[in-house]
This record gives C-alpha cells, sequence and structure tokens, in this order.
C-alpha cells in the first residue's frame, strides 16, 4: 500500500499516473507522475498543481491518482517528458 497520495513525489515514487479531468469540458489527460514531479517540484502538492486544458483552455480541473499496471496499460495517449538538445 502506498498511501495517501498528497504530492506529486509520493505518486511519482509509487509509480502513479495523474489523471487529469477538465470541469468545463471533461476532456481528460494522462500524465506520469514522475514526469510531471521534474517539471512542478516533488513537494507540490497535487490540489495545488494547474493545468490547462488543450480543447478549452481553461484551469479547472481535478487531478487524481491511478496506479500503472505493467500487464495491462492504461488506454489513451499518456504525456512523456521530452528533451530537447540545444
Amino acid at each position: 500500500m502506498a498511501g495517501p497520495m498528497d504530492s506529486v513525489g509520493r505518486a511519482a515514487k509509487a509509480n502513479m499516473l495523474l489523471i487529469v479531468e477538465c470541469g468545463h469540458c471533461y476532456h481528460v489527460g494522462r500524465f506520469r507522475a514522475n514526469d510531471v514531479a521534474k517539471v512542478v517540484g516533488w513537494n507540490k502538492p497535487l490540489e495545488t498543481i494547474r493545468f490547462r486544458c488543450k480543447r478549452c483552455s481553461r484551469t479547472n480541473t481535478m487531478v487524481k491518482t491511478q496506479f500503472i499496471d505493467q500487464d495491462h496499460p492504461p488506454k489513451g495517449y499518456i504525456w512523456v517528458l521530452q528533451k530537447f538538445k540545444l
């Protein structure tokens, strides 16, 4: 048991996905918690992370966590952090 997911770092340590749903148009995005933690910080509480909806550009989003089952990966696109070369 991983315990309560109160920060991005705890979710990343448990190898979880962040499921972000727009409260206006109900568009859903999936992000690996490890990638989000690299961007916003490891101690950032889940309820304070601000995502912008890709469809309607609103910031009224709700964040949930989901375990990644290696045998049955979730359907849909998972956003992955890309490293750029300069």
